[in-house]
C-alpha cells in the first residue's frame, strides 16, 4: 500500500514537471542550467562552492514550480484583473528573484 501510494506520488512529481517545461520561465532556467552546469563542473573552484551553486540552482528550479503553481491557482480562482491577486502574484515571483540574485552573486563570485 504504502509502495503504491510512494508511485503515485512519484507519477505526480513528473507530471508537475512536464507541466513547469511547458512554462517560458522555467524553460530559460533549464537552458541556464545547460551553460551553469558544465562551467561548474570545468571551472577551477574548490568542491563546497561547486555544491553551492548547484544547490541553489535546483532551488531556483524548484521556486520557480512554486511561483508557476501560485499563478495557475490565483488565475484559477479569478481571471479578471484583480489588485490582491497581483499582489500575490508579484510576492512568489519575487521570490524567484530573490533566488536568481543570489545564484548570480555566486556566479559572479566564482570567476573572483
Amino acid at each position: 500500500m504504502m509502495i503504491k501510494k510512494l508511485i503515485f506520488n512519484f507519477k505526480n512529481s513528473i507530471n508537475g514537471l512536464r507541466i513547469g517545461i511547458k512554462e517560458n520561465s522555467f524553460m530559460l532556467e533549464l537552458i541556464g542550467g545547460i551553460i551553469l552546469i558544465p562551467y561548474i563542473f570545468f571551472s577551477n573552484i574548490n568542491i563546497t562552492f561547486q555544491v553551492s551553486l548547484i544547490a541553489t540552482y535546483i532551488l531556483l528550479l524548484a521556486f520557480e514550480l512554486l511561483n508557476t503553481a501560485i499563478e495557475k491557482l490565483c488565475n484559477k480562482i479569478n481571471k479578471e484583473f484583480d489588485k490582491d491577486i497581483k499582489v500575490i502574484k508579484d510576492l512568489s515571483s519575487s521570490a524567484v528573484f530573490v533566488v536568481l540574485a543570489l545564484l548570480l552573486i555566486l556566479i559572479i563570485l566564482s570567476f573572483l
